[in-house]
């Protein structure tokens, strides 16, 4: 008999490449790790790894295994999922990753609601933003994620994930409140911010991606990235002290801030998608699917709030 320990084990060398990082991902040691592959050996009777220099890689038997255990290991999970679901209890922890505006303005909100509702339930948060994310949740480190996509430059869809626009907004120009083309209230044409300074995201988050795609397909032009932060507030401090201009979801609300004047984009619009993403079959979980409809109950007040946004994709 197979143990779903140890297809695990050998899964995530496959998905990992390296008994470090199954390690460190299964909170084992690389010694455990490898007597697990070495007990799986002895449970197949064939080879499944073998050494590639320093490191360990799949034998063809290993890599036919490794697939079948993708198979298994979630027959498994959908069984405990089903078990779960047939008691209705709302319990146990959900793990959620998304990015500052989704967490600020949908998950935040929906935090009491659930903890008056389903005492039992925890609700775990990581403000993040990073490539892996929607890996990991494949990988069932995490159970529900938030992300951002932008009009021109979407997400490619998984066959394993499920995917929901809650809310999309407008992206906009924020300029230094002096700068001359605040002064009055229309439209930008990006074209005409070329020789300016621009604030973005990290290098590889989409919102430095959106910034160069964007400036080039509309506006003919490379921009001049001075600052670098996914942190709100330093984007809108590089904005009204530094001098730079940013491109800004509506959410972000920089019309607040003093010295912050937002406006338009001239050239076509440019929006940004708040996505809900689940695993296939997640939603069977009671506490999952309580937490998703909290947040779907949370977008649509955020819409009811905030006009300017819409429920859903356009």
């Amino acid at each position: 008999m197979l143990d779903l320990g140890r297809l695990r084990v050998l899964r995530e060398l496959k998905l990992r490449g390296t008994l470090g990082a199954v390690a460190d991902a299964l909170g084992y040691t690389p010694s455990a790790v490898s007597q697990q592959l070495a007990q799986l050996q002895k449970d197949v009777g064939v080879a499944v790894v073998e050494r590639a220099g320093r490191r360990l890689r799949l034998t063809t038997a290993g890599e036919v295994l490794a697939e079948h255990a993708e198979t298994l290991l979630a027959q498994a999970k959908r069984a405990e999922e089903a078990a779960v679901a047939a008691s209705g209890r709302v319990a146990g922890v959900v793990r959620v990753v998304g990015f500052q505006t989704a967490l600020l303005h949908v998950l935040a909100p929906a935090l009491p609601r659930l903890a008056q509702t389903y005492p039992e339930l925890v609700v775990d948060v990581l403000d993040e933003e990073f490539h892996r994310v929607l890996q990991a949740l494949v990988l069932q480190e995490i159970d529900v994620v938030l992300t951002d996509e932008y009009s021109h430059l979407p997400r490619p869809r998984r066959p394993e994930l499920t995917s929901e626009v809650l809310v999309t907004e407008m992206m906009r120009v924020a300029l230094p409140e002096d700068h001359p083309l605040a002064l009055d209230g229309t439209p930008v044409r990006l074209a005409d911010l070329a020789e300016h300074p621009w604030v973005t995201g990290h290098v590889g988050t989409n919102h430095a991606d959106l910034l160069e795609r964007t400036c080039v397909e509309l506006g003919g032009f490379r921009p001049d990235v001075r600052y670098r932060s996914n942190d709100l507030l330093i984007m809108f401090a590089m904005v009204a002290s530094g001098g730079a201009v940013c491109l800004i979801p509506d959410l972000a609300l920089a019309e607040r801030e003093e010295g912050i004047v937002v406006r338009d984009v001239a050239d076509a619009p440019v929006d940004r998608r708040m996505v809900l993403w689940t695993r296939v079959g997640a939603e069977v979980r009671p506490s999952v699917r309580a937490v998703l409809e909290e947040l779907r109950r949370s977008a649509d007040a955020l819409v009811e709030r905030r006009p300017s946004c819409l429920r859903g994709a356009p």
